[in-house]
This record gives structure tokens, C-alpha cells and sequence, in this order.
């Protein structure tokens, strides 16, 4: 008599489980086992999925380039320090509004995942410049970031001008601490700039011009009535 048929293994490149909020730990252990060949995964919204959970992903998925788990709420340093065992080969990670990852998660993903182009942390209160100096240090090849809301400052944006030049995309929308002189350094040395939003910061007139004088391609985002 023959035994039980071995589980079949999916070839699915790309599964978006955004909102999928009834996805535990144990399913999500289930999905990834039996799709080895996943390149991009998003999990946004998916609050009952854990640090637990996150640590099957790498196991099972060493070909994942692109994760979300934006508003999981649960996912934690810990978390990150898993998903760094994806190395050179993770290019995109959106951990935005998840409140529990600091400074220590970030930094590990940033030493371990260099080659990372696109790196969302919208919402992460904990993460400060230590983590953004790494992150520019070890990920040049950065495209966009979004540190909106973050505990960032011009000593951040330093760090990340002079180390990630080729920068395109940059969101530092509630951003209390960054001033002009650290929008100055990023409309100076990343010429490329096609895209910043300074929504809520505190940067004024002479800012503004700065990135309209370097960053021809520019588009601004803000909320001062008074910048034209």
C-alpha cells in the first residue's frame, strides 16, 4: 500500500496576502513551506502574524527579494534579525508602522542586506540616525527610503547624502528634528532626486530653494502655503 503523497511544492513567484488578517504564524509557516519559489511576498495588515512567524520566511524562501509586513504590529527586532538571513538577495522591505522595530533591527538588515534599493520605516519612532548612518554606509545602491515619522535628524541626512547619492525617492514627512541644513546636504549631493516629501517638517524658504536649484527633476511635497 502506498504512503501518504509528498506535499506538492507551488511555483508561485508572487503572493500578495495584504489585509488577509485571519493568517496566523502556523499558516503562514504552511505558505511559505510549500512555495520555495516566492520572490515577492507582501503581508501588509496581517496583525496576527509574529516574530514566529516571520523566521519561517528565509528558511523556506531564499529567493525573496521583496517583503512587506507594514502594519504588522507584532513583528519585532527579532523579526528583522531572521529576515537578514535573506542577505544580498532582499532588494525591498517595507516595515512601516511597525512600531516595535528600532535602531538594533534595522541595523542588521542594513549590514547583512547591502545590496537593498528600496527600505520603508514610515512610523518606526525608535529608529534614529544610528540606523540611517549604517543604512547609507552598508546600502549604497539605495534608491528610496521613507523615514517619515522617524526620530531622524540632519546628522541622519548627512550620512545618507554623502554614502547614497543615486537616492531618487526620500520621505521625511513629520520628521521634527531635520532642519534646512539637512535637506541642503541631500539636494547637494543626490542631484537625482526625483521625489521628497517634507510635509510637516520644520524647513523653510531657503530649503526649499535649495533642492529647487540642485534637484532640477524634483517633485516637492510639503505643506507651507508659502513656497512656490
Amino acid at each position: 500500500m502506498p504512503g501518504p503523497e509528498p506535499p506538492r511544492r507551488l511555483l508561485l513567484q508572487y503572493l500578495d496576502l495584504t489585509d488577509c488578517q485571519a493568517v496566523e504564524d502556523g499558516g503562514l509557516r504552511v505558505i511559505v513551506r510549500n512555495c520555495p519559489h516566492l520572490v515577492y511576498l507582501y503581508l501588509r495588515r496581517c496583525v496576527r502574524i509574529t516574530d514566529a512567524g516571520i523566521k519561517y520566511v528565509p528558511s523556506f524562501c531564499s529567493m525573496l527579494r521583496e517583503l512587506s509586513v507594514s502594519d504588522c504590529n507584532q513583528v519585532t527586532d527579532f523579526g528583522l534579525y531572521e529576515l537578514a538571513k535573506l542577505g544580498a538577495t532582499l532588494r525591498y522591505l517595507s516595515v512601516a508602522k511597525c512600531d516595535q522595530v528600532s535602531d538594533a533591527g534595522l541595523k542588521v538588515i542594513a549590514r547583512r542586506c547591502y545590496k537593498l534599493r528600496y527600505l520603508n520605516a514610515r512610523g518606526c519612532e525608535a529608529v534614529s540616525d544610528d540606523a540611517i548612518t549604517m543604512l547609507a554606509r552598508s546600502c549604497p545602491r539605495l534608491r528610496a527610503l521613507d523615514i517619515g515619522k522617524c526620530d531622524v535628524s540632519d546628522a541622519g541626512l548627512r550620512a545618507l547624502a554623502e554614502s547614497c547619492p543615486n537616492l531618487k525617492k526620500l520621505s521625511l514627512r513629520s520628521c521634527d528634528l531635520v532642519t534646512d541644513r539637512g535637506v541642503q546636504c541631500i539636494a547637494y549631493y543626490c542631484r537625482g532626486l526625483q521625489q521628497l516629501n517634507i510635509q510637516d517638517c520644520q524647513i523653510s524658504l531657503e530649503g526649499y530653494r535649495a533642492v529647487k536649484k540642485y534637484c532640477k527633476r524634483c517633485i516637492i511635497e510639503h505643506t507651507n502655503p508659502g513656497f512656490f
